[in-house]
């Protein structure tokens, strides 16, 4: 061909292809919206980019059935040309009605209601349909129903509306029937299962479900299991796969973590340096929390830098980083760490967020948190903000995190909190050797309407001890730093043999801080008492008290706290000093002073060690003072002997008539016995000692016993955290007693958890 007749086609082609653009496009006189019912006809052609006497394209059709598709108010959308006018055809989505659940009886309608997302009034479409279904297969797979299943069913109503139901078949739980480990050489699967969150199915576990499988607890147990290797001495431990496997018949599933070990290292030569002139890294070298030879640890690394800046913080550097510099020898096999100190860039608190507090207002977090917006960020607080908020026991978890603010010197600080319930109500029944059989109702509210006021009403029936007491308390009076309470109480006791009393009274108290780790508290009690029942052989001094008494104290404590934690501390100690004067009015009078202090230690995980002393006594001032007034040991305050078993008595009669001094010492271990941990059961070891001596009481030929000898008992225990409340059993052996002495060897406790 010559290049003539070349161009020429090339010329023809291209001409071809311009006429057949322009042939494409397009315009119309006017656009039309039918079979739309709700919405108006301008809000469906807002959606649509075409316009009249406008030119358009395929393309743009494609994209206006694409928008109005996208809006969710459409079942189906044609588009077509009839004439000069572009007709926009729409076949409206229903509306919904009503929502209804049918075969439901693990989850509650209103749980279902909240998890599917939909509400009556609004428009359903069959994504909305598909994204609740999913929705409520997720929340039943979470309980462990693999086998569930959904079917939705749309019953269709006159004006376009709908019901929706949801058919559920809730199916049988799916346990985790085993829990297998790969690669593990020097670990045992045991322990190893141990470590995780999810457990194997067993017998025992019927009030549990951690033994179901929940996909956000597996991706958790993966990185547990990490953890657990790295503290046990292994940094180059690998997770190789995690995989969960369902049985064909869906009631069993099993979990497969393959894993790399790794060497073991231990921890090698340590050292301390500082960017900071004014902070000396030698007096730090006593916070690092391991020894040379110690099995390498990445939880110990934490704890030491958490140690290290909380004491550089003190020292008023705020903005100080501690970085850990790890290097490996692996040829020895240990690891040598220098923690190095640097100046931080100062960082300034631009706003502070609270997430996940639904019932719990917003100021009874923030005022647990020592720093406001414009505020340099101080990580010493921040922990301190963190153990305040976990022991409130409101919440189930507490997370304080940092987010980038507007600026690189400013940061949003976000709290982020899990709710549980603060509400109690329930019925316990049991037996006590310190009251005989009982039976306790009680209700409590720690977290009253999110206020953080407690409410609180008891009323226990023993065959020794009746008691009635009702209360209210707020921990942040008036939006100031006061904690103030009033109860009202009715108590009726024989745990005295030789007497009964009755208390019926008030008491108001008043406390708050005196700095971080100092609080003082102040009480006043008016009650009037009633001594009967005294048996004709008693002793004078109980005969002498017999009537009715008005007694009106004033208290007073002081403590101070540097215990991790006020709910359940494992580390730390506190000292506190009360004191109670009564005779401000009233028929009775007495000083009565106590010291006491305690120290907690854990040398291994979930081991306690608790040593507990306390020292007091009480000074008659000018008015009486009665044997209900005197200190009695025994029982739960020192086991081994009976309740008042020790201490001064009636020459006479025997009768235990209390002390006015006392002593009383604990040192106790509590420590898991292999049960599970959701058992709640713990073992203990534990040794009492002391001495009560001394009367206040004088009465002409009358003769008492007295000897100040310490008295002493070592014992075992278990604890159970049990669903009606905390139960106790003892078994103490006196070692050291007196020959008057009463024993009382098996003491059995139960309590409410109020």
């Amino acid at each position: 061909m010559s290049k003539l007749n070349l161009k020429f086609a090339f010329l023809l082609l291209g001409a071809s292809v311009l006429s057949l653009s322009v042939a494409q496009a397009d315009s119309v006189k006017a656009l039309k919206v039918i079979g739309n019912k709700r919405i108006e006809s301008a809000t469906v052609l807002s959606y649509i980019p075409i316009k009249p006497h406008q030119s358009y394209d395929q393309n743009e059709l494609n994209q206006a059935l694409k928008d109005l598709y996208n809006t969710g108010y459409f079942s189906d959308v044609q588009i077509k040309r009839q004439g000069d006018t572009l007709v926009i055809e729409v076949i409206e989505n229903s509306i919904i009605n009503k929502i209804a659940f049918e075969g439901n009886n693990k989850l509650k309608d209103d749980k279902l209601k909240e998890e599917v997302q939909l509400r009556p009034r609004e428009v359903l479409s069959r994504t909305k349909i598909q994204s609740a279904q999913q929705r409520i297969l997720d929340i039943y797979r979470r309980m462990g129903r693999y086998n569930a299943t959904v079917v939705p069913k749309v019953i269709k109503l006159s004006d376009n509306r709908v019901d929706l139901v949801f058919e559920i078949n809730e199916g049988d739980v799916t346990y985790v029937r085993k829990i297998n480990f790969i690669g593990n050489k020097h670990i045992s699967s045991s322990h190893l299962e141990k470590a995780l969150l999810t457990k194997q199915s067993r017998w025992y576990r019927f009030f549990a479900s951690d033994d179901t499988f929940d996909p956000d607890r597996f991706i958790a147990d993966q990185q547990l299991l990490r953890e657990y290797y790295y503290d046990s001495g292994y940094p180059d431990f690998q997770l190789i796969n995690a995989v969960s496997e369902l049985s064909p018949d869906q009631k069993d599933l099993f979990l497969t973590f393959t894993i790399e070990e790794g060497e073991r290292y231990s921890f090698g030569k340590v050292d301390i340096k500082s960017e900071i002139k004014k902070v000396d890294p030698k007096r730090l070298f006593s916070l690092v929390s391991y020894s040379h030879g110690d099995w390498f640890s990445r939880k110990m690394i934490e704890k030491t830098i958490q140690s290290i800046t909380e004491a550089v913080g003190v020292q008023g550097f705020a903005f100080a980083q501690v970085e850990p510099i790890i290097n490996k020898n692996k040829d020895t096999k240990t690891v040598d760490v220098t923690f190095e100190i640097k100046e931080g860039p100062r960082v300034y608190i631009e706003r502070i967020e609270i997430r996940g507090n639904d019932r719990t207002r917003d100021e009874v977090i923030r005022r647990e948190i020592r720093l406001e917006e414009g505020d340099a960020y101080n990580s010493t607080f921040v922990r301190r903000a963190e153990q305040s908020l976990n022991d409130l026991g409101y919440f189930k978890k507490v997370d304080i995190s940092t987010e980038a603010g507007s600026s690189p010197d400013k940061a949003k600080m976000v709290i982020t909190v899990e709710e549980q319930s603060t509400g109690e109500l329930g019925l316990a029944v049991g037996f006590s050797t310190l009251d005989r059989a009982l039976g306790n109702i009680h209700f409590a509210e720690r977290n009253f309407m999110g206020t953080g006021r407690t409410l609180h009403s008891d009323f226990t029936l023993a065959s020794r001890r009746q008691e009635f007491d009702v209360g209210i308390t707020d921990p942040y009076f008036m939006g100031y730093n006061l904690e103030v309470g009033a109860d009202i109480f009715h108590i009726r006791s024989k745990r005295i043999t030789a007497f009964t009393e009755k208390n019926t009274g008030g008491r108001t108290h008043l406390g708050y801080k005196l700095s971080d780790n100092w609080y003082q508290n102040w009480s006043y009690t008016l009650q009037r008492d009633q001594i009967s029942d005294v048996p004709a052989a008693s002793s004078e001094y109980n005969k002498q008290m017999k009537g009715s008494y008005i007694n009106s104290a004033i208290g007073h404590s002081i403590v101070f706290d540097k215990r991790n934690s006020r709910r359940e501390p494992t580390a730390g100690f506190s000292v506190s000093l009360s004191n109670s004067l009564a005779g401000l009015g009233g028929d009775i009078g007495y000083l009565k002073n106590a010291l006491g202090g305690s120290v907690f230690y854990s040398p291994l995980d979930e081991v306690i060690l608790n040593a507990r002393l306390t020292a007091g006594h009480i000074l008659k001032t000018n008015k009486r003072i009665r044997v209900a007034d005197q200190v009695f040991l025994g029982a739960d305050s020192f086991r081994g002997f009976a309740y008042g078993g020790m201490g001064p008595r009636d020459a006479k009669t025997l009768d235990s008539i209390g002390g006015s001094r006392y002593w009383v010492g604990t040192v106790e271990a509590m420590f898991p016995i292999g049960l599970p941990n959701e058992f709640g059961v713990k073992g203990a070891v534990f040794s009492d000692f002391g001495s009560v001596w001394g009367s206040q009481l004088k009465l002409p030929n009358n003769p008492i016993i007295d000897n100040k000898s310490m008295r002493a008992s070592v014992g075992v225990g278990l604890s159970w955290n049990s669903p009606f409340g905390p139960l106790r059993i003892d078994y103490a052996i006196p070692v050291k007693k007196q020959k008057k002495d009463e024993v009382q060897r098996v003491f059995f406790g139960v309590s409410s958890r109020f």
